[in-house]
């Protein structure tokens, strides 16, 4: 969702941001994550936000698109030299952009099936056919990927105080690509 899909009409200049409402919902645990809770938050009242949110999935989707956003300005379209390394890339931009989100019960609602989630997949999917993956090994390994990945953050979330995360995680990413499907054969 951009600015201009949650631009107001005339009246009082708004309050409220994407960046603004995003900031507060990633401060907020997951159980003040509501639109009341966080429209308090934000000392604005919950019409206000709803305005903006519509409900808690409406809140949800701005987190999430906002984030991959983020990730999706950050990657290249064409891998330098694989695909593997490209996957390897997206998935420390991914750690790097969730893994400071709230807390791992906020984390269990992510990632959400939005218009920013389904560009991220098509380039990926993209760059996999770019390597004569099949359509449905592009598919299959993407999301296969992605919930890894996901899994990954939320539990490193839950063991904060387990040292060398990054030096695991790279070993994870490693291990992980190399168990993808090869191109077929000619």
């Amino acid at each position: 969702m951009t600015e201009e899909q949650l631009t107001r009409g005339p009246g009082r200049p708004p309050q409220l941001s994407i960046e603004t409402i995003v900031n507060a919902a990633l401060e907020s645990g997951a159980n003040e994550l509501t639109v009341r809770g966080l429209a308090r938050r934000l000392d604005v009242t919950h019409k206000a936000l709803y305005r903006w949110v519509g409900d808690r999935d409406g809140l949800l989707d701005l987190i999430s698109d906002h984030l991959l956003e983020r990730v999706l300005t950050r990657t290249t379209q064409t891998p330098t030299d694989d695909w593997r390394t490209w996957l390897r890339s997206l998935g420390r931009l991914l750690r790097a952009e969730f893994l400071p989100v709230a807390d791992a019960e906020v984390l269990t609602q992510f990632p959400r099936e939005t218009n920013t989630y389904k560009e991220l997949q098509q380039q990926a999917e993209a760059v996999m056919n770019d390597h004569e993956l099949t359509q449905e090994q592009a598919r299959d390994s993407f999301t296969v990927f992605l919930f890894t990945v996901w899994g990954w953050i939320a539990a490193e979330k839950l063991c904060a105080e387990q040292p060398d995360h990054e030096k695991t995680f790279t070993a994870m990413l490693d291990a992980l690509t190399r168990g993808l499907p090869s191109p077929p054969s000619h």
